[in-house]
């Protein structure tokens, strides 16, 4: 009995000090950093893209389907080989669009997946576009610039936090 007391008054000061952290320290920082110097051959920086190439750009999902109908970027078009998708299908549907003279960016999940990475090098292979690059801290790094609209919950959720 003694140590199941000792087990949470332990418990009990790991949580005083986590709260005490956050209130002097404040969140964590979980944004994406991108550092040109270390970006892999191919990559690009949200920022690069915002100041460089504005409005002249075609988005890619290169996620899952579902992922892509979850939250995708609004005007995103899908093009992926996760779940066995056809890439030769969706890069064919998506030609028009890329034909266009756009700049082409291509996003997955996060900073460690390489999907964008290889997706954006075979769509580079067929030559439809000026630039096909792959963005550095992909669908993240889309969310915490805001653009990604949050889901009806996560406004409620953000409303009441204020």
């Amino acid at each position: 009995m003694k140590a199941l007391g000792q087990a949470a008054l332990l418990c009990a000061l790991t949580g005083v000090a986590g709260i005490a952290t956050w209130k002097i320290k404040g969140a964590p920082d979980r944004t994406v950093p991108c550092e040109i110097s270390q970006l892999k051959e191919g990559e690009i920086c949200l920022l690069t893209v915002m100041a460089e190439w504005q409005n002249n750009v075609v988005w890619v999902d290169s996620r899952l389907r579902s992922d892509w109908e979850k939250d995708g970027l609004p005007g995103s078009l899908l093009i992926t080989t996760a779940n066995g998708e056809n890439f030769d299908q969706l890069l064919e549907q998506a030609v028009p669009s890329l034909a266009e003279g756009k700049n082409v960016v291509v996003y997955c999940s996060d900073v460690g997946c390489g999907t964008s990475l290889e997706i954006a090098k075979r769509i580079r292979e067929f030559g439809l576009a000026p630039e096909v690059k792959a963005l550095h801290g992909g669908w993240k790094a889309l969310k915490q610039a805001g653009l990604i609209p949050p889901k009806p919950y996560e406004s409620f959720i953000n409303d009441s936090a204020h």
